[in-house]
């Protein structure tokens, strides 16, 4: 009886969580993902969903600006109100700021609606004491001010400034923001110490207003002699754009050895930025006390693809790890 209560639990508790809320190389994603690692010895497929939802009317960060009307404008051409929003050339969030541009106007976190609205807002102030030409403001934030001096893509600044004055008079105060949540499933097949084993994963990411990300997930290892069930989740904090600090837990249950229970924390940092460079290490504490607790990946991709190296101890194997 008490076997079945744990897995009702685990199993609800996770779906729950998946469902009720919404890290970030999934997150930026529109469409559905597939994730290939290769293992030393086996592998594991990963298949995401990326899902839309309504999170906050567009007037709850209207207070303390200057030009709300002019930023709704923008926040509507720029990026459709997503808050995830991510273009090629690497601006982030709702008013798809650039990590340097960002910082001049107190946006460390371009992911944060609250941050990026308003940092939008005061670039608009700042530009509009020095050119008193809301169109000229408009035309500097699409292609830059040294490029607007030069007298460089004047024409499709004028059009984007275009634009958001027509969206401004258009689109609703009232209109809400937008925030993907993920879905997904994964399978992995390896062999360890002479034995075949293999795992089934469901899980989900979410987050509440790109300032704390979680993935939450349950997973049923299959082996000779064994059938440990576990309930994980780890939390992202972000720092800046990039950085978080990672925290979770690990809840594991043995249906054939006594009910043994496994638990303890997870702790690490990750950094990620979306065009370039990622790396990620944490620290199972569940498992006990070895080197090989440790979890380590290093990667480099785009908004399309990324690729990682790195130690998984879960199944104590190095691997490569291709996402498209």
């Amino acid at each position: 009886m008490k076997k079945i209560f744990f897995l009702v639990i685990l199993f609800i508790s996770t779906i729950t969580l998946s469902f009720l809320f919404d890290p970030l190389n999934y997150i930026t994603k529109s469409n559905v993902g597939l994730q290939l690692q290769f293992y030393n010895k086996g592998g594991k497929i990963s298949i995401y969903n990326p899902f839309v939802y309504k999170i906050v009317s567009f007037d709850n960060f209207t207070e303390t600006m200057r030009f709300p009307e002019i930023v709704k404008g923008l926040a509507y051409i720029e990026s459709g109100f997503n808050i995830h929003a991510l273009s090629n050339v690497g601006a982030m969030g709702v008013a798809q700021f650039k990590a340097d541009a960002a910082i001049d106007y107190g946006v460390f976190n371009a992911w944060n609606p609250q941050q990026a609205l308003l940092g939008a807002d005061r670039m608009i102030r700042y530009y509009y004491q020095k050119y008193n030409d809301i169109y000229k403001v408009l035309a500097i934030y699409n292609i830059g001010e040294t490029n607007y001096k030069k007298g460089k893509y004047i024409e499709q600044g004028n059009a984007y400034a275009n634009k958001v004055i027509s969206a401004s008079r258009t689109v609703s105060r009232k209109s809400y923001l937008y925030d993907r949540y993920v879905l997904y499933l994964q399978g992995t097949l390896t062999e360890n110490s002479s034995q075949t084993y293999t795992a089934f994963s469901f899980g989900g990411i979410f987050d509440y207003l790109g300032i704390v990300y979680f993935d939450i997930s349950s997973t049923f290892h299959f082996r000779e002699g064994y059938f440990p069930i576990e309930l994980g989740t780890k939390s992202y904090i972000r720092i800046n754009h990039f950085a978080s600090f990672v925290i979770g837990y690990n809840l594991g249950y043995n249906l054939n050895y006594e009910n043994e229970i496994s638990i303890g924390p997870i702790i690490g940092y990750s950094h990620f930025r979306p065009i370039g460079e990622s790396y990620e290490i944490y620290y199972d504490f569940s498992k006990g006390f070895s080197l090989n607790n440790f979890f380590i990946s290093i990667g480099y991709g785009n908004k399309y693809w990324r690729i990682n190296f790195g130690f998984e101890p879960e199944f104590n194997n190095l691997f490569i790890n291709i996402t498209i």
